[in-house]
């Protein structure tokens, strides 16, 4: 059962993030402010980052972010294919984020547009605010702005009377690429990036979400996770590669490559060891139709510890049954815990594992057993 569910939530994870990076973007939250739609991302009741924006034409998607000695480097190799406008000073800046030729020549070489994206990069220096991204998707253009612990959301207004010269600028320009460009408008690698940037970051959810229910203490689990991680890693690297190369194929020439190519790499990688390992855990437990062994063991200690948020966790050292040679730490629930006694013995269910990976499926208290 639990081998079909990690291939549904797996699927389902890839689903929601590829929803969530294409089919829903940030739009209006209610709250305007001259001419602008704005939001206030909040963590922990404080604002983190704020997000203004107006409408423009929905076939319109780019994204412009401070260029990094990363970009830089990718550049210099020639992974990544960015478009250079000639200014010197924006090129050297900023990297735009997209492979629209329509795009490039006829909004990118703008003075006018050039000017209006270093005034909106640039605002904010002198007042606690740092401009990340300015995003352009969905019908909406928006900038985002990280803020310190002394912003005030009474400044919003001033902020958009500040941009609104700016915004109104690109987003006329925009209108006007639109209205001539036709089909030429789209970018023949936006699906391409957000489908291969939802599988990276489906995987990792789907992973961690697969890790949760492993709790400790519950049973059924198996005796060394090592010999699992060790195999998970190997084949995890093969399809991490795999996925590597189809990305380079399907983007390459790309200004998105190198982005994509390092979620990949992280987010993906980790996402794919951890999904592969939780995989390789149930098929080895569901499928397995070989007999069990019992063996009764001695119970040596029962011991308690906290957590880091103060969780109590309970074990049980016995005498390790597969060696007769040393000790075992058991982790168990607090119920069984609670019905185990010291200097008595208990019953380990023990099967082989359809993969060869030992487990136990049963815990067996012999509490009346003197």
């Amino acid at each position: 059962m639990w081998f079909l569910f990690g291939f549904v939530t797996m699927g389902l994870c890839i689903w929601l993030e590829f929803w969530r990076r294409h089919l829903t973007l940030w739009k209006e939250q209610g709250r305007t402010a001259t001419g602008f739609t704005y939001y206030h991302l909040r963590n922990k009741g404080k604002v983190k980052e704020v997000y203004l924006g107006i409408a423009c034409p929905a076939s319109a998607n780019f994204t412009i972010k401070r260029q990094s000695k990363l970009d830089n480097f990718f550049k210099w190799i020639g992974i990544a294919n960015e478009f250079e406008t000639g200014d010197v000073t924006f090129d050297n800046s900023f990297y735009l984020i997209t492979d629209n030729k329509t795009f490039h020549h006829s909004v990118a070489s703008s003075e006018v547009f050039r000017s209006s994206v270093k005034s909106i990069m640039s605002f904010g220096l002198q007042t606690q605010m740092q401009v990340k991204n300015i995003h352009c998707r969905g019908g909406c253009i928006w900038v985002v702005f990280g803020v310190g612990s002394k912003y005030k959301e009474s400044k919003i207004t001033s902020i958009a009377d500040a941009l609104h010269k700016d915004f109104d600028r690109i987003s006329k320009l925009l209108a006007d690429v639109d209205q001539i460009s036709g089909s030429r408008w789209s970018d023949p690698f936006v699906i391409k990036s957000i489908l291969l940037l939802a599988v990276s970051s489906g995987l990792a959810i789907n992973g961690f979400i697969q890790c949760l229910r492993l709790m400790p203490g519950k049973v059924p689990f198996t005796l060394d996770y090592s010999l699992i991680t060790y195999d998970a890693f190997k084949y995890s690297v093969v399809a991490s590669l795999v996925l590597l190369i189809a990305a380079a194929f399907l983007l390459r020439r790309s200004a998105r490559m190198h982005i994509v190519l390092m979620e990949l790499l992280t987010v993906g990688s980790l996402g794919i060891y951890l999904s592969i390992a939780t995989e390789m855990r149930d098929i080895n437990m569901e499928w397995d139709s070989l007999p069990s062994e019992t063996y009764k063991v001695d119970v040596v200690k029962k011991i308690t510890s906290k957590g880091r948020r103060g969780r109590t966790y309970y074990s049980v050292i016995v005498k390790d049954w597969r060696c007769d040679c040393g000790i075992y730490r058991l982790r168990v629930s607090r119920t069984m815990f609670n019905t185990i006694y010291e200097n008595r013995h208990i019953s380990i269910v023990q099967r082989q594992g359809y993969l060869g990976y030992p487990w136990v499926s049963q815990i067996i208290p012999n509490q009346y057993n003197w």
